[in-house]
């Protein structure tokens, strides 16, 4: 089973498990993980406790979007050609994306129809969670397609991003 998703991946041109968990949550790259995860559950909570989960969705979809044409615009500019493959690894990893997301929406819509609202709500609040975490991977891919616009290193406003956050600490 092991060998049959590698191949899958390998079509999507990731060479391993780990260097495609790595486009799908771009902050382990950096060390960068702890701090998109207190951004997501400050957040996340945040929307909860106001009812703005559709926010967040408005949210995902707008950095889905913004990687999207900045990812265009960045290989552009390194002079790459555009590619179905480039595109079709994009859209792989938006299809896993909702396959995280629709997990506990589904749960919580579950516990909901049998009248269970305080656990339904419990997963509302996972699945908001998850939308911000993935919020915030999308934005350090744009950091990254940014830097290469601006013809700077792939991670130079990354690298202020965790600046700005260590001097909070």
């Amino acid at each position: 089973m092991k060998n049959f998703f590698l191949k899958i991946l390998q079509g999507y041109e990731f060479n391993s498990t780990v260097e495609w968990l790595l486009s799908l949550f771009p902050s382990f790259k950096y060390n960068f993980t702890l701090q998109v995860a207190s951004v997501s559950l400050i957040s996340s909570g945040i929307q909860a406790y106001f009812g703005l989960d559709g926010m967040a969705l408005i949210g995902l979809i707008l950095t889905m979007l913004v990687e999207l044409v900045s990812g265009i615009t960045a290989s552009t500019l390194r002079k790459e050609a555009f590619s179905s493959s480039k595109f079709s690894r994009f859209l792989f990893k938006v299809f896993y994306y909702m396959v995280l997301i629709a997990a506990p929406f589904l749960i919580g819509s579950y516990y909901r129809s049998i009248g269970k609202f305080k656990t339904a709500s419990i997963y509302d609040w996972l699945n908001t969670l998850i939308i911000m975490v993935i919020v915030f991977e999308h934005f350090i891919s744009i950091l990254e397609n940014i830097s290469v616009i601006e013809g700077k290193d792939k991670t130079h406003f990354i690298q202020k991003l965790k600046k700005k956050f260590d001097s909070l600490l």
